[in-house]
């Protein structure tokens, strides 16, 4: 088993502001080792001594296969919430989970889409197409439905959190250790109503990117 990878977190800041309602905002950066903006890093927070919302029956989200990639290669969801995986290509894909708490597995087909799968467990799952074996994504699911993912500037946004204290955690595909969501020790933050923490936090490491879409081929629609 490979060691935990280190994440070093800077010092955490916070400032009241005046927002509309009483809930807080989260703003997270991440950066890597270098100094670079962090992107497909997940960041969520949980509720210190209570328990989070559960999901709404009709939560959903989508992992697409479009030439011969999925899209998007990093999600995070809440449990409870039913995925979805439509084939966009004309080719046919084998869709498999090679780790994580829920096991399932829709096989090859084509535009026909299979039935939304229910991710009921939390954890990190990581799939793969059995028939092109480059292609692979990860589902983050987390019992919050507060969270979110960096964008191309590193950069994530958490808003209408509840007064209160949560642990704020922060993980990436780079950080990888099956089964788990949390690599990384919490970092303590409490809200207080209309708030917003400005988080910073720098990996070790320099995070792999995205996996290349592949060329599509002639008869490719």
């Amino acid at each position: 088993m490979q060691p935990r990878p280190f994440i070093l977190l800077s010092a955490l800041l916070s400032a009241v502001v005046a927002l509309p309602t009483l809930a807080g905002t989260l703003v997270a950066q991440i950066k890597d080792r270098n100094g670079a903006p962090v992107m497909n890093a997940v960041v969520y927070a949980l509720p210190v001594g209570g328990k989070a919302l559960a999901a709404l029956p009709t939560a959903s989200g989508m992992v697409e296969q479009s030439y011969y990639k999925f899209e998007p290669y990093v999600s995070v969801v809440q449990t409870g919430t039913k995925m979805r995986f439509p084939n966009r290509d004309r080719n046919e894909h084998h869709i498999k989970v090679l780790s994580g708490p829920s096991a399932f597995e829709h096989k090859v087909y084509t535009r026909k889409e299979p039935e939304p799968t229910l991710l009921d467990k939390p954890g990190l799952i990581t799939l793969q197409c059995l028939i092109h074996d480059w292609m692979n994504a990860h589902i983050y699911v987390v019992d919050s439905p507060w969270f979110g993912k960096t964008s191309k500037a590193g950069s994530a946004v958490i808003e209408n959190l509840p007064p209160g204290e949560y642990d704020v955690f922060i993980t990436h595909p780079s950080l990888l250790i099956p089964g788990q969501v949390t690599p990384s020790m919490p970092r303590r933050v409490t809200f207080d109503p209309s708030n917003v923490h400005v988080l910073e936090a720098r990996f070790d490491l320099v995070p792999k990117g995205e996996p290349s879409r592949r060329s599509a081929p002639s008869y490719y629609e």
